[in-house]
């Protein structure tokens, strides 16, 4: 163990012992009138904004900054009392540079804030670093157009229903200034104040704990004018269709105050569904049912208020603290279905449920910057979640009807949790070191009554830890991290403790000119959910009953990925293969119980099955087709899926293809893409995801924005989803339908005002958030 040890400190102090080669990098600032400027701070960093040097100029305006790594990237950062900062971005430094004369003109007058010398898209070992053009940032009016119009491989954009994904379907976790974003913040973002986007599709140690499977993160000039707000609405003509937000930002000093207001809402006067499903019995018996369409409402709303406050003194620390209340209401959650079977009358089934939740929460951020490169950050979120859940399910021999039967049961939960969290950060030379600890303690209540009559009460807490370094070995980049966690879970004094290990590994290196080849390994452990670990039995129809597993075990997942990535500045093109490989997963399993009265019930629940694999090829292709005017991109892949389980083995091939373009002519800017479903298998499941299809044209005049666009505009139906069961005890096929949202027309406006004297608020680079209910549905 020792000698261990001593390994690994004797790797991190050769790594960190790397110096950097002779190369510099050297110039002269004036003023507008070409007179030198003495005392003029000059400061160097990496294109991800971590420092590398710094000075001041002489008596003659003259600045130099040596001992630079060879072929790295930088944005060399120019500023000085009462003049308009200046940031060059300088690709690729090979050799000594002379960047020449850098004029800075007084305040007053408004300057680009980033000269791009080369590519927008820069290339880090974790991610890709992007910088929007002037025609992307014209021709969006939010944070999820301007993220739709940079076509990011690996990224599905729909900026009418706010969501990004990746192609697979994953979660992306989508932040600003390095501060986890909700829609809202997003929705708000003003796009000319985007300084570039950090693209992180392997998540590192740090994002261990959550399910993103990739990040992006928008870098933004905060918010400077005295007072600045607007509005954006995109809503249906005749549908019940709404995303629409206002945002107030206003400063005194070192202070800024904001709110928000979100209100997203769906009304549908029918949704139905299509099913057919075959139980087999083991007396050799059989039922096939066939689940007519039977138009049902479907609606909701969300709101979410946002009030804010931040406190900032430049390179000492920043202060800010966020208040936010989430309110959903879903009244309508409904499903109405016809049931034929052969030998049988007819039966109405219908599914009432509603649900509705509060989350009111407080987080605290704090920021210390310490002297030579290094920062410590705190972060302290207090979260309160109320939930009141009901379903009832009934079958008659007529539509509303006397059922001749009906199961109800509803359900009232309280969770208190408390998330702390602290991250330390030190830049060297050649490498960066960053570590970090997370602690969650929670508590839930949830009380079921009617046909489930039960309380549930469950502790829960979480430690988790992380170190990751990071650098650059002659032309090689590398991240190397580990995250160890702590996970205990207490339901009436049942329960466990997990202890579960995260390493990760990504190296990346150049193989010719604009072209780069990487490698990611990361090993990482699933939980069950609290909902899953419970022991509730929840009948759903006369044949059909969901239960719990508190047997249920944690789950370790292996991730290779290699990458061929290639740009140059016109096509960007990404070649991908990865296999994924899951030992002991958690999958579903059913079963025919017998019943005391001879009868028989299928039981639905999860349980550890053998294992789960999925091998991947992708290709993606974007061009610029005519600069500043067209882009168009391209992707496609296909998936191979293995499930084993104790009971069953379903393998299933899928391929996937989609693309996107973006036009811009003046102030008028067309907006398109289209993909096909992407089917997966997991356990005995066929899933099949929803079509992508969106049209849209806008115009921007001055500070107002209008458009008018379609969605699935190649549709007559839309079938949002469905899925298909491939037990040998029970086989179903299952299509949700929304008719209204195919063809939908919509209509886009926003609006947006800035006036007042500036303030710089520092940035905020944590966030933390809980919404486990823990309730089984």
């Amino acid at each position: 163990m020792k000698k261990n040890l001593l390994c690994l400190l004797f790797i991190i102090c050769a790594v960190t012992s790397l110096y950097g080669q002779n190369i510099r990098i050297s110039g002269m600032v004036s003023d507008e009138k070409g007179e030198p400027m003495p005392s003029v701070n000059v400061a160097l960093r990496h294109i991800d904004s971590t420092f590398v040097a710094g000075c001041v100029t002489d008596s003659r305006g003259m600045f130099a900054l040596r001992q630079l790594e060879v072929g790295d990237s930088y944005l060399l950062q120019v500023s000085f009392m009462g003049c308009v900062p200046q940031t060059i971005r300088l690709d690729n430094v090979e050799k000594p540079m002379e960047v020449g004369t850098i004029v800075l003109v007084e305040d007053a007058v408004s300057l680009q804030g980033v000269t791009v010398t080369a590519s927008n898209v820069m290339k880090k070992v974790d991610r890709q670093i992007i910088l929007p053009s002037q025609r992307q940032v014209k021709a969006s009016s939010s944070g999820y157009e301007l993220l739709a119009h940079m076509q990011l491989p690996g990224l599905k954009v729909d900026g009418v229903q706010q969501k990004v994904s990746t192609v697979g379907g994953g979660a992306v976790q989508l932040r600003i200034n390095d501060i986890q974003a909700s829609v809202a913040q997003v929705q708000a973002l003003r796009p000319e104040m985007v300084l570039r986007v950090e693209y992180i599709d392997n998540p590192g140690v740090r994002y261990g704990d959550t399910d993103a499977e990739a990040v992006v993160n928008y870098v933004v000039k905060r918010p400077q004018a005295g007072v600045m707000g607007g509005f954006s609405a995109i809503n249906a003509v005749t549908t019940g269709f709404g995303n629409d937000n206002l945002y107030l930002r206003a400063n005194y000093k070192l202070s800024e105050f904001g709110l928000d207001y979100y209100i997203s809402y769906r009304d549908y006067d029918e949704r139905y569904v299509d099913e057919t499903q075959t139980f087999f019995f083991p007396d050799g018996g059989q039922r096939n049912r066939v689940f007519g369409k039977v138009p049902t409402a479907f609606n909701y709303v969300t709101h979410t208020i946002e009030a804010s406050y931040n406190l900032t003194k430049q390179d000492k620390y920043v202060f800010n603290a966020l208040f936010t209340e989430e309110i959903e209401d879903y009244p309508h959650n409904d499903m109405g279905e016809v049931i034929r079977e052969a030998g049988k009358p007819d039966l109405y089934s219908m599914t009432l449920a509603e649900n509705y939740s509060r989350i009111p929460s407080l987080d605290l951020y704090y920021r210390l910057f310490l002297p030579r490169n290094q920062h410590l950050t705190m972060n302290v979120v207090g979260t309160y979640l109320y939930s009141d859940y009901k379903r009832d399910y009934r079958e008659s021999g007529e539509m509303g009807g006397e059922p001749s039967s009906q199961y109800a049961y509803a359900t009232k939960g309280k969770r208190y949790s408390l998330i702390g969290e602290a991250g330390y950060r030190k830049d060297f030379s050649q490498v960066a070191l960053s570590a970090g600890l997370k602690y969650t303690q929670a508590y839930t209540s949830n009380r079921y009554t009617g046909a489930v009559d039960e309380a549930v009460n469950m502790h829960n807490s979480t430690l988790y830890g992380y170190v990751q370094l990071q650098g650059k070995w002659a032309k090689l980049k590398y991240a190397l991290g580990a995250g160890m966690s702590r996970e205990a879970f207490d339901r009436t004094g049942e329960g466990y403790t997990f202890y579960t290990f995260r390493p990760m590994l990504t190296v990346a290196y150049p193989v010719f000119k604009g072209a780069n080849l990487s490698y990611v390994f990361n090993t990482y452990p699933t939980l069950p959910s609290l909902s899953a670990l419970s022991d509730i039995r929840q009948q759903k129809t006369d044949l059909e009953v969901n239960r719990g597993n508190p047997g249920l075990t944690p789950y370790r997942s292996y991730n290779n990925r290699l990458r061929l990535s290639w740009g140059n500045g016109i096509v960007n093109a990404q070649l991908q293969g990865s296999y994924l490989h899951q030992k002991n997963p958690i999958m579903q399993q059913v079963a025919c119980v017998a019943q005391p009265d001879g009868s028989y019930l299928f039981e639905y629940s999860q349980d550890n099955q053998k294992r789960f694999s999925q091998l991947n090829g992708q290709c993606y292709v974007g061009v610029t087709v005519v600069p500043d005017l067209l882009s168009v991109s391209l992707y496609g892949g296909v998936n191979r899926f293995e499930s084993r389980g104790r009971e069953y083995a379903h393998d299933y091939t899928a391929w996937y293809a989609g693309g996107s373009v973006s036009l811009n002519y003046k102030g008028f800017t067309f907006y398109g893409e289209m993909g096909n479903r992407y089917r997966s298998l997991f356990g005995e499941t066929l899933n099949y995801g929803e079509e992508t299809g969106t049209v849209q044209c806008s115009y921007q005049w001055k500070d107002w924005n209008a458009g008018v666009g379609m969605l699935y505009p190649f549709s007559s139906t839309s079938r949002t989803g469905g899925y298909k069961l491939l037990n040998k005890l029970h086989q179903s096929k299952s299509w949700t339908y929304i008719d209204d949202n195919a063809r939908m027309l919509y209509f886009t406006l926003s609006w947006k005002f800035s006036s007042g004297r500036k303030h710089q608020a520092g940035d905020k680079t944590m966030n933390n958030a809980d919404r486990d209910t823990g309730i089984a549905m």
